[in-house]
C-alpha cells in the first residue's frame, strides 16, 4: 500500500457515505447488542443485586477510562493532512492507557467495599482498557475510510464478548470471573486482527516524545470531555446508589440500556460522517459542512422520537422477554428514559460535527457545565421521583449540552465564513 505524507496509507478511493454507514451499523448495532446481551445473562442468572454490582463499577471505571481514552481516534481521523506518524499515536495509547489502568487499581484498593466488588473493579476496568488501544487501531482504519474492516472487529468482539461471559457466567456463577474471560477474548482480539490490520500501510516510526507530548496536549481537553461526558451519563447512577440502592441502580442500569439502541445507530452515522465533515471544515465548504449537520441531527432527533413511540407500545413486553417478568412493571421508565434519549442524541450527533471543526478547547468548559446541571438534578430529583427522576435529569443536562454546541459551531464556521 503506497503511503502518503507523515507515513500515512494513502487513502482508497472514497466509500459511499452510504456504505461507511451500513458497516459502522452492523458493527456497532451487534457491539451495542451483544452488551446488551451480557446484562441480560447477568440479570438472568445472577439477578439484580448482581447487576446492581455490575453496574456500580461500569459506573466508577469509565470515568477513568474515558480520561485515558482521550478521543485520540477522533484526532487521528481527522489529521487528513498526516502531521505526525501512526507510531506517535499509538505509543501515546499504550502510555496513557496504562497510566488509567493504574488508576482504576487503585480505585479497586480504595474502593472501601467488600473484596468481591474490588476485584470487579479491576477486571472491568482491565476490559475497557483492551477497547481503548483497539480504538486507535479503528481510528487509522477510519482515516482510510475502511470503516467494513472496523465494523467486523467491533462484530467479533461483541460476540466474543457475550460468549466467553455467558458461558463463564453459567459455569462458574462468578461475576469475576466472567468479565476476566471478557477481557481475555478482547485481548486476544486486539492481537489477532485490529493491529495487523490498523497499522497496515502505517509509520510506526516515532518521531519523539515533543511531538507525542503535542499529541496529547491536542488530545487532553478531548479526554477531559469524554471524562466530563461519562460523569454526566453516570452521575445519576452515584445518587441513585445513594439513595435507592444496589438493586434500583440495576433496574435502572437494565431499562437505560435501551438508549444504547438508538446511539448504535447515532454513534455510527457520526462516525461515518466525520471523516466528511472534516474534509468540507478544512476545505471551507460551509454549506456543505452544515447541510450535512443539520441532515445528521434531524436523522437522529427522529430516530429518538420512533423510540418513544416503540417504548410506550411494546416497552413492557420487551422488558419482561429481556430480562425477568418482573422488569415490565417498568415499562413507564423506559419511555421516560427514550424521551430523554430525543435530546441525547441530537447532542451526540451536533459533538461529531463539533469534533469535525477540530475546537477541542471549546468543549471543556461546556461539558463541565452539563455535568454539573445534571448532578445537580440528579440530587434533587431522584429522592423525590425516584428513577425517573435520573431519567429527566438526564434530559435537563442535554438539553443544556444542545445549546452550548450550537454556539461552539457557530463561533467555528465564523472563522470559515469569510473564505467560503
Amino acid at each position: 500500500m503506497r503511503t502518503g505524507r507523515g507515513g500515512q496509507a494513502s487513502p482508497r478511493p472514497a466509500t459511499s457515505l452510504r456504505s461507511s454507514f451500513a458497516w459502522t451499523l452492523a458493527g456497532n448495532g451487534i457491539y451495542a447488542a451483544a452488551q446488551w446481551a451480557i446484562l441480560s445473562l447477568v440479570a438472568k442468572l445472577g439477578g439484580s443485586e448482581m447487576l446492581g454490582q455490575y453496574a456500580l463499577a461500569v459506573a466508577l471505571t469509565t470515568p477513568l477510562v474515558m480520561l485515558a481514552h482521550l478521543n485520540l481516534r477522533a484526532v487521528l481521523a481527522t489529521d487528513v493532512d498526516g502531521r505526525q506518524p501512526f507510531g506517535d499515536y499509538v505509543a501515546v495509547r499504550l502510555g496513557v492507557s496504562g497510566l488509567g489502568l493504574a488508576g482504576i487499581a487503585i480505585l479497586a484498593l480504595l474502593s472501601g467495599d467488600s473484596g468481591s466488588l474490588a476485584a470487579v473493579i479491576l477486571v472491568t476496568g482491565l476490559a475497557q482498557s483492551s477497547e481503548t488501544v483497539s480504538d486507535i487501531y479503528y481510528g487509522a482504519m477510519q482515516r482510510r475510510d475502511e470503516m467494513e474492516l472496523i465494523a467486523r472487529s467491533m462484530i467479533a468482539r461483541g460476540l466474543v464478548s457475550v460468549c466467553a461471559f455467558g458461558v463463564a457466567l453459567y459455569l462458574l456463577r462468578d461475576l469475576v470471573w466472567a468479565l476476566a474471560a471478557v477481557a481475555a477474548g478482547r485481548l486476544a482480539l486486539l492481537l489477532a486482527y485490529d493491529r495487523p490490520r490498523g497499522a497496515a500501510g502505517e509509520s510506526l516510526a516515532r518521531s519523539g516524545l515533543g511531538a507525542e507530548v503535542a499529541i496529547l496536549r491536542t488530545a487532553m481537553p478531548l479526554g477531559v470531555m469524554l471524562l466530563l461526558v461519562s460523569l454526566n451519563t453516570n452521575l445519576p447512577r452515584y445518587v441513585i446508589e445513594r439513595f435507592l440502592g444496589v438493586r434500583e441502580l440495576g433496574i435502572f442500569a437494565a431499562v437505560v440500556a435501551f438508549m444504547t439502541v438508538g446511539s448504535t445507530a447515532v454513534n455510527a452515522l457520526g462516525q461515518a460522517t466525520t471523516p466528511r465533515l472534516a474534509r468540507h471544515f478544512s476545505r471551507r465548504e460551509s454549506k456543505h459542512f452544515l447541510r450535512l449537520t443539520f441532515t445528521l441531527a434531524a436523522s437522529v432527533g427522529a430516530l429518538g422520537v420512533a423510540g418513544v413511540m416503540v417504548a410506550a407500545v411494546f416497552g413492557e413486553t420487551i422488558l419482561g422477554l429481556l430480562y425477568r417478568p418482573e422488569y415490565a412493571a417498568y415499562g413507564g421508565l423506559l419511555v421516560a428514559v427514550m424521551g430523554a434519549a430525543i435530546p441525547g442524541y441530537v447532542a451526540i450527533a451536533l459533538g461529531y460535527a463539533i469534533t469535525a471543526t477540530r475546537a477541542f478547547d471549546a468543549q471543556v468548559p461546556l461539558f463541565c457545565v452539563v455535568a454539573a446541571s445534571c448532578g445537580g438534578a440528579s440530587w434533587l430529583l431522584v429522592p423525590r421521583f425516584g428513577l425517573r427522576g435520573a431519567a429527566l435529569s438526564l434530559a435537563i443536562a442535554a438539553s443544556l449540552q444542545i445549546g452550548g454546541e450550537g454556539w461552539i459551531l457557530a463561533r467555528a464556521m465564523h472563522r470559515i465564513e469569510p473564505a467560503a
